[in-house]
């Protein structure tokens, strides 16, 4: 009897285990969605006109180089399925990682030449021309 004890115990306690487990793995029916992150001295809004376009698409940045004049406004848009970033190699811009059909604007304030880079994925790249003269 002393066993038969044990044994309903034990069978107990791993259902126990086995539904504290499942109970954890539940999908959460909550969705969230963050918009991209911008740079502070430069707010942004997903619904501004965008004077240019850049589509990121089969991993790759299309047009991979791409001209604005200063004061102009360059829209990034994944298209693809994984997440991808527009990220200046020297800082002067990041999108912070946009999901499938996300949108993110840049507006150029100082003329040069912006090499960028997808930072989650680096071998995509593109270049940003900001010409002193609008375009």
């Amino acid at each position: 009897m002393k066993y038969i004890s044990y044994f309903f115990i034990a069978i107990a306690s791993a259902l126990l285990v086995i539904l504290l487990s499942l109970s954890s793995c539940s999908p959460n029916h909550k969705t969230t969605t963050s918009q991209p992150m911008v740079i502070k001295d430069q707010p942004q809004t997903n619904q501004q006109t965008a004077d240019a376009t850049v589509k990121i698409h089969n991993f790759k940045f299309e047009p991979a180089n791409l001209a604005i004049g200063v004061g102009k406004t360059v829209q990034f848009i994944n298209v693809d399925e994984e997440p991808h970033t527009a990220t200046a190699t020297d800082g002067t811009f990041n999108s912070k990682a946009l999901d499938t059909n996300q949108t993110w604007n840049y507006t150029a304030t100082k003329p040069g030449t912006y090499p960028y880079i997808c930072s989650i994925h680096p071998f995509m790249k593109g270049t940003l021309t900001v010409t002193p003269q609008k375009n």
